[in-house]
């Protein structure tokens, strides 16, 4: 009965840690924290993105890539996360998940601004590693985008 009851606690601590997890990476990112963001990965951890509309395939590999990538990104994209709990299965020190999320952003140029929202899913693979649960592997699926709200950066004076 002990045994089941601290598999059981065990299980609990995991999920609600790869919770906080997926909230530190939704926060890091909108936020603008480089890395703080590429910290949610494990130090050779993935982030894919696969090809949609205008989007070409994107695959990042490793914290200094995963920084630098984020940091490239925030200089003309800014928006917010909104995510759907997980579909989370967890096997002893790994786990996986499928998430629903929303992105509502801002892309700005020196002659425009689009504001639109992404939607898709998340495919994620987790770690247990001595600093905790971390993203071993992340593909993003985008299912659609609507950039309706386009418009001049600055409006001319009179």
């Amino acid at each position: 009965m002990a045994m089941d009851q601290e598999r059981r606690l065990r299980t609990i601590e995991d999920r609600f840690a790869i919770l906080d997890l997926e909230a530190e990476y939704a926060y890091a990112w909108d936020m603008g924290t480089p890395r703080q963001w590429a910290d949610v990965f494990t130090e050779d951890g993935v982030f894919e993105m696969l090809p949609t509309g205008h989007t070409p395939h994107t695959r990042i590999e490793g914290q200094a890539a995963l920084e630098a990538f984020c940091s490239q990104i925030r200089q003309h994209w800014s928006g917010l996360h909104y995510m759907h709990p997980p579909r989370l299965k967890i096997e002893d020190d790994r786990a996986e998940s499928v998430i629903f999320f929303e992105f509502r952003h801002a892309m700005r140029t020196d002659t425009h601004v689009r504001q639109g929202v992404t939607a898709g899913h998340y495919r994620t693979h987790y770690v247990r590693t001595a600093a905790g649960w971390r993203i071993r592997e992340r593909v993003e699926q985008a299912i659609g985008e609507e950039t309706s709200h386009f418009y001049p950066a600055s409006i001319p004076s009179p």
